[in-house]
């Protein structure tokens, strides 16, 4: 029986509207209006059918309530936040927090033809993040029903997120989960015979993904190569859906982590060829605005192409792949050639290792140059600490750049950052802004600072920003961070928690960096993905 529109549960959570129905029961939208992580905020609740009886009813009871275990149990980015679970009136409901966006199934029946490559393979990423941390996580989780309908772009920030945990379980390699379950056309052999594991969700990802790219339902247990049915699409991305569809275990990726290296290379290849998409927020209309961001752009590549120009795109995709590497090449020789005639052999050794790790993922962003280190070389990242012996005497340890033009205009800096032991400060900023996360009474806080024209590694000073108190967080795994400042107005990101102000100064920088202050020995904290533009 379905819930009537404007009840309330539990004297707390009040039905707005129905937002869809499954076999096991009905979902909501409501709104919690006392108390709790979604006070004053949306929520989606799901309610167990109760017109149920005998063995199905058990089943469909124990499979919720596993559910509602697996979900209190998850706190990661890309997973919605649990909120409450309870029983009223002989009827079991899950509360969970609202992701208002649009769903991959949604996108393509608006893009039919299939989605932009790169947007593909960026989706590939951030679910690729979610699996390393269900995979990761002890017991190991399994989704087991990875398809387009259950990842969500949230409108907000084009975030990624995977909803619907009702068939995942926890995995162990004697005496898992032994039932067939799961979306036949996106599951592998081992799955619909009662075999799950962890590398079953990257053949789920992998089908996905093949649907994304080229609007057809994937085969079930027969998908072909990608290049056979849209020889259009670049290299890069078909050999990575390839491998992770393959029929045999051992020819898949062994982990997420690996599927996500090889997006994260095959994201580098794809982005200078394709124009960068609007932002999300430049039209009143967010739906079709999603569409026109995450969406296929029209063109005339769906012909047929011979096999010299599939031979010919081949060959330039894999000169933008080693591209950077052999910039990286030339660089080093020239700089090995200048300082050899001059006689300092080891100043060249250290510079050159100095640029080459510049050059890595741990850079800001196109524009800027690494300008001085101290205990911190960003490779893989910028990872901190232990301080260089050099250092060891000092309190601070970081990396600044600094932009090659007069002056970088900037509307937006994000990073990640894992757990900080012993207990450092971290301050990353880009002139005149930056955000501090410090410990503070057992937990930790994020605040918005202003720093002074010349801070940087050895000297400087910084000071509380008015406009916004300190934000608390909880930092587990993983935490992502984002400062945004357009048109004087500002908004703080920490995690799940947003805040916004106003932005009296215009941000217009010469000078970032990453600086971990009170660095002791041992020390170790890794900020990643860090973008400045």
């Amino acid at each position: 029986m379905a819930l009537e529109t404007d009840s309330l549960l539990k004297e707390r959570f009040r039905i707005l509207r129905p937002l869809g129905e499954g076999g096991m029961g009905e979902v909501y939208l409501g709104e919690d209006e006392r108390g709790g992580l979604a006070e004053g905020r949306p929520v989606a609740i799901k309610s167990l059918r109760n017109d149920l009886s005998g063995s199905e009813a058990a089943l469909f009871l124990r499979r919720f309530r596993e559910e509602v275990g697996i979900l209190r149990r998850l706190k990661a980015q890309g997973i919605p936040a649990f909120v409450d679970a309870f029983e009223e009136d002989d009827r079991s409901y899950l509360i969970m927090e609202y992701i208002e966006g649009h769903s991959l199934a949604s996108l393509l029946e608006k893009s039919p033809k299939g989605l932009r490559p790169s947007m593909v393979a960026e989706v590939g990423i951030q679910v690729c993040r979610i699996l390393q941390h269900l995979h990761s996580s002890s017991p190991p989780l399994i989704h087991r029903d990875i398809k387009p309908s259950n990842i969500i772009i949230r409108a907000q920030d084009e975030l990624v997120f995977l909803v619907d945990f009702g068939l995942a379980r926890e995995f162990h390699e004697e005496g898992g989960a032994r039932t067939l379950v799961g979306t036949v056309d996106y599951c592998p052999l081992e799955q619909l015979q009662g075999y799950p594991e962890p590398r079953s969700d990257l053949y789920s990802l992998g089908a996905t993904m093949f649907e994304l790219l080229t609007g057809q339902l994937p085969k079930p247990l027969n998908i072909p190569e990608l290049s056979s049915v849209a020889p259009h699409l670049p290299v890069a991305i078909a050999e990575v859906v390839d491998r992770a569809v393959k029929s045999k275990l051992d020819e898949r990726y062994p982990n997420a982590a690996s599927m996500l290296k090889a997006l994260a290379d095959c994201r580098r290849v794809l982005q200078p060829v394709e124009a960068p998409a609007s932002s999300l927020y430049s039209s009143p209309d967010r739906a079709e605005q999603i569409i026109q961001n995450w969406g296929r752009e029209p063109a005339s590549g769906h012909r047929p192409i011979s096999a010299s120009r599939l031979r010919l795109q081949r060959l330039r995709e894999e000169f933008e792949r080693r591209k950077p590497f052999l910039t990286v090449l030339l660089v080093l020789a020239l700089l090995w050639t200048l300082f050899h005639f001059q006689g300092q052999r080891q100043y060249m050794k250290e510079q050159s290792q100095l640029m080459l790790d510049a050059l890595k993922d741990g850079v800001p962003g196109p524009g800027w140059k690494l300008d001085s280190t101290a205990g911190l070389f960003p490779a893989d990242g910028l990872g901190l600490g232990p301080p260089d012996p050099r250092w060891e005497s000092g309190t601070r340890a970081g990396c600044s750049f600094v932009t090659m033009a007069s002056l970088h205009p900037i509307t937006q800096m994000s990073f990640r950052v894992r757990r900080l032991k012993s207990a450092p400060r971290l301050l990353v900023y880009a002139e005149p802004w930056g955000v501090m996360l410090e410990p503070k009474e057992g937990g930790y806080m994020a605040r918005l600072l202003h720093v002074d024209k010349d801070f940087g590694l050895e000297s400087g000073r910084f000071a509380d920003h008015d406009a916004l108190p300190p934000l608390p967080f909880d930092l587990g795994r993983s935490l992502g961070v984002s400062l945004k400042i357009e048109h004087g107005i500002g908004q703080l990101t920490v995690g799940r928690n947003t805040r916004r102000f106003r932005a009296k100064d215009a941000w217009n920088s010469q000078a970032c960096g990453v600086l971990l202050l009170n660095a002791v020995k041992r020390t170790r904290c890794l900020v990643e993905d860090w973008q400045v533009r």
